[in-house]
């Protein structure tokens, strides 16, 4: 039922007009990899500090600024994404490196939510320095945004 409530999502007018458009679709195209732009280079700033490979710059002010950027750049993202796919739901659904690349988004998004709610976030914050649960954490962020980009540039490969 779900699946053929997303398949459907090809007959709306907005999907019919993205396909139909010489100018619609590439230009939520380009605002989709904006979006994956400004998410990958705070998180990635991000991470990296927290992992200690850089060291410039202030834990307690980089990361509000830089959880922004990345909050915005993953608005961006999750907001063309599903009208990127309703132009050939159908083709998607059967892609596994899409299907990979959404399980992989679940878990980058839970990481989030997890890294949020932990107090030693708040702490850091706060000025103190990253605990090892937050590089852990860290860790795996840097690890799901890659694989994330790689499976979204395998989709068109499989």
């Amino acid at each position: 039922m779900l699946t053929e409530l997303l398949v459907s999502l090809a007959d709306t007018t907005l999907a019919s007009w993205l396909r139909q458009s010489s100018i619609g679709y590439p230009l939520i195209s380009s605002a989709h990899i904006l979006g994956i732009a400004l998410l990958l280079g705070a998180v990635l700033i991000l991470d990296l500090r927290l992992l200690g490979i850089t060291h410039r710059g202030d834990l307690s002010m980089l990361a509000p600024i830089l959880s922004r950027f990345a909050a915005g750049g993953l608005l961006l993202a999750l907001t063309t994404g599903p009208l990127l796919f309703s132009v050939q739901p159908a083709h998607y659904l059967a892609n596994t490196a899409f299907l990979l690349k959404l399980a992989l988004l679940l878990l980058a998004l839970l990481n989030i939510l997890l890294v949020h709610r932990l107090p030693h976030w708040q702490a850091l914050l706060e000025g103190q320095k990253p605990t090892l649960l937050l590089q852990v954490t860290a860790l795996l962020s840097l690890l799901l945004w890659l694989a994330i980009l790689l499976a979204g540039r395998w989709i068109a490969f499989v």
